[in-house]
């Protein structure tokens, strides 16, 4: 039997955080570039590691990733649909600028949980991220966001990877351009 299941689960410890401390941008065709070794769901290696992924630091409690699986049980399929939410403060024209640019092209993400030990998913492998919606506001009140909320959207034929546990540092290190903003 093809799909046959292959194990099962316990309850695991209770030291998982929410919540997404950073995410890096790159475009597919860079990502694609990379030439990536993957097993198991796992990236374990770059083919050719280049930095080619950029950084944005995320604000407490604004940013996130979602995975839904879609099935349609009358014609057999299933696909997977990546949505990451990002949140950038202060509207500034550099940030604008570079968010016109993320609108213009498909992405690929490294988001990065909040953990006492990082983990480092990758979303958009194969037909890559979108934005597909977004705001720019001012807010209202003095404590409320004076910046930008982006949307990045994807439909893939398989989830999300992780980066390898045991090399998760060095991987994203060798791919995270040192440019950031200001």
């Amino acid at each position: 039997m093809p799909c046959a299941l292959t194990t099962g689960f316990t309850l695991d410890c209770k030291d998982a955080l929410g919540g997404v401390k950073s995410c890096r941008l790159t475009t597919l065709a860079e990502y694609e570039a990379l030439d990536p070794t993957v097993s198991g769901g796992l990236i374990t290696a770059w083919g050719l590691a280049t930095t080619v992924f950029f950084k944005y630091d995320q604000l407490k409690e604004t940013s996130s990733l979602t995975e839904t699986i879609n099935s349609n049980v009358q014609n057999g399929s299933i696909y997977y649909t990546p949505e990451v939410t990002i949140v950038l403060s202060k509207l500034e024209a550099d940030k604008r600028n570079e968010i016109k640019l993320l609108a213009q092209n498909r992405l690929v993400a490294i988001v990065e949980t909040n953990d006492e030990t990082p983990r480092f998913f990758v979303v958009g492998v194969s037909t890559g991220l979108e934005v597909s919606a977004g705001t720019s506001a001012t807010g209202t009140a003095y404590a409320d966001l004076q910046g930008y909320n982006i949307t990045l959207s994807g439909m893939e034929a398989a989830p999300m990877l992780q980066l390898d546990p045991a090399t998760a540092t060095t991987l994203v290190g060798d791919v995270t351009s040192s440019t950031t903003y200001p």
